[in-house]
Protein backbone atom coordinates (compact mmCIF):
# COMPACT_ATOMS: atom_id res chain seq x y z
CA UNK A 1 0.00 0.00 0.00
CA UNK A 2 1.20 3.48 -0.87
CA UNK A 3 -0.31 6.90 -0.28
CA UNK A 4 -0.56 8.50 -3.72
CA UNK A 5 -1.92 11.85 -2.59
CA UNK A 6 -3.19 13.46 0.58
CA UNK A 7 -5.30 16.60 0.82
CA UNK A 8 -7.17 17.38 4.04
CA UNK A 9 -10.51 15.65 3.53
CA UNK A 10 -9.32 13.30 0.77
CA UNK A 11 -6.69 10.60 0.45
CA UNK A 12 -5.74 8.27 -2.39
CA UNK A 13 -4.07 4.90 -1.85
CA UNK A 14 -2.47 2.56 -4.38
CA UNK A 15 -2.39 -1.15 -3.57
CA UNK A 16 -0.26 -3.92 -5.02
CA UNK A 17 -3.21 -6.28 -5.51
CA UNK A 18 -6.99 -6.50 -5.20
CA UNK A 19 -6.91 -8.66 -2.06
CA UNK A 20 -4.94 -6.04 -0.15
CA UNK A 21 -7.38 -3.36 -1.29
CA UNK A 22 -10.47 -5.39 -0.32
CA UNK A 23 -9.05 -6.16 3.13
CA UNK A 24 -8.26 -2.48 3.71
CA UNK A 25 -11.78 -1.40 2.69
CA UNK A 26 -13.32 -4.09 4.91
CA UNK A 27 -11.25 -3.01 7.93
CA UNK A 28 -11.74 0.75 7.46
CA UNK A 29 -15.40 0.66 6.43
CA UNK A 30 -16.75 0.91 10.00
CA UNK A 31 -14.75 4.00 11.00
CA UNK A 32 -16.71 7.21 11.54
CA UNK A 33 -16.11 10.16 9.27
CA UNK A 34 -15.82 8.39 5.90
CA UNK A 35 -18.07 10.13 3.40
CA UNK A 36 -17.27 8.37 0.12
CA UNK A 37 -15.07 5.51 -1.11
CA UNK A 38 -14.23 5.27 -4.83
CA UNK A 39 -12.44 2.20 -6.16
CA UNK A 40 -10.57 2.30 -9.48
CA UNK A 41 -8.39 -0.70 -10.42
CA UNK A 42 -5.76 -0.95 -7.67
CA UNK A 43 -6.32 2.54 -6.30
CA UNK A 44 -8.77 3.76 -3.70
CA UNK A 45 -9.94 7.34 -3.08
CA UNK A 46 -11.53 8.08 0.29
CA UNK A 47 -13.29 11.33 1.12
CA UNK A 48 -13.61 11.94 4.83
CA UNK A 49 -14.46 14.62 7.37
CA UNK A 50 -11.60 16.47 8.99
CA UNK A 51 -11.03 15.73 12.69
CA UNK A 52 -13.00 12.50 12.39
CA UNK A 53 -12.11 9.02 13.59
CA UNK A 54 -10.74 8.05 10.15
CA UNK A 55 -8.66 11.26 9.96
CA UNK A 56 -7.12 10.49 13.35
CA UNK A 57 -6.44 6.88 12.29
CA UNK A 58 -4.89 8.06 9.01
CA UNK A 59 -2.63 10.72 10.51
CA UNK A 60 -1.46 8.72 13.53
CA UNK A 61 -1.24 5.15 12.24
CA UNK A 62 -1.35 4.70 8.46
CA UNK A 63 0.88 7.50 7.16
CA UNK A 64 3.62 7.14 9.84
CA UNK A 65 3.80 3.37 9.33
CA UNK A 66 4.16 3.81 5.55
CA UNK A 67 6.91 6.41 5.97
CA UNK A 68 8.86 4.20 8.35
CA UNK A 69 9.00 1.26 5.92
CA UNK A 70 12.43 0.99 4.31
CA UNK A 71 13.03 -0.84 1.08
CA UNK A 72 16.42 -2.46 0.66
CA UNK A 73 17.65 -2.23 -2.92
CA UNK A 74 21.17 -3.57 -2.26
CA UNK A 75 22.40 -6.65 -4.04
CA UNK A 76 24.03 -9.32 -1.95
CA UNK A 77 26.80 -11.67 -3.01
CA UNK A 78 24.50 -14.39 -4.41
CA UNK A 79 22.51 -11.90 -6.52
CA UNK A 80 25.71 -10.68 -8.16
CA UNK A 81 26.77 -14.29 -8.70
CA UNK A 82 23.58 -15.21 -10.54
CA UNK A 83 23.75 -12.09 -12.75
CA UNK A 84 27.41 -12.58 -13.76
CA UNK A 85 27.55 -16.39 -14.00
CA UNK A 86 25.62 -16.77 -17.31
CA UNK A 87 27.97 -14.26 -18.97
CA UNK A 88 31.07 -16.39 -18.29
CA UNK A 89 31.82 -18.86 -21.10
CA UNK A 90 35.26 -20.27 -20.24
CA UNK A 91 35.00 -23.26 -17.86
CA UNK A 92 38.13 -22.37 -15.87
CA UNK A 93 36.93 -18.80 -15.35
CA UNK A 94 33.49 -20.05 -14.37
CA UNK A 95 34.97 -22.54 -11.88
CA UNK A 96 37.13 -19.86 -10.21
CA UNK A 97 34.19 -17.43 -10.16
CA UNK A 98 31.95 -20.03 -8.48
CA UNK A 99 34.58 -20.89 -5.87
CA UNK A 100 35.39 -17.23 -5.22
CA UNK A 101 31.81 -16.15 -4.63
CA UNK A 102 30.19 -19.26 -3.15
CA UNK A 103 33.17 -20.70 -1.32
CA UNK A 104 35.43 -23.58 -2.37
CA UNK A 105 33.15 -26.54 -1.63
CA UNK A 106 29.83 -25.08 -2.70
CA UNK A 107 31.40 -23.34 -5.71
CA UNK A 108 33.06 -26.51 -6.99
CA UNK A 109 29.89 -28.57 -6.51
CA UNK A 110 27.78 -25.93 -8.26
CA UNK A 111 30.28 -25.72 -11.12
CA UNK A 112 30.48 -29.47 -11.66
CA UNK A 113 26.74 -30.08 -11.48
CA UNK A 114 25.60 -27.08 -13.52
CA UNK A 115 28.39 -26.46 -16.03
CA UNK A 116 29.62 -29.98 -16.62
CA UNK A 117 26.45 -31.98 -16.00
CA UNK A 118 23.17 -30.18 -16.50
CA UNK A 119 24.04 -27.60 -19.19
CA UNK A 120 25.56 -30.05 -21.73
CA UNK A 121 22.70 -32.48 -21.14
CA UNK A 122 20.09 -29.78 -21.81
CA UNK A 123 21.97 -28.49 -24.88
CA UNK A 124 22.15 -32.01 -26.36
CA UNK A 125 18.44 -32.72 -25.75
CA UNK A 126 17.26 -29.41 -27.22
Amino acid sequence: MKVESYIPGRVRFRFENQLEKRNFVKNVDGLKGIEDIKEIANSLTIKFEEDSQFDYFLKNFIIPSLKSMKIDYNLDKEDIFFYINPLLKNNITKAFWNMLILGPKRGFITFTICSLGVSPFIKNKL
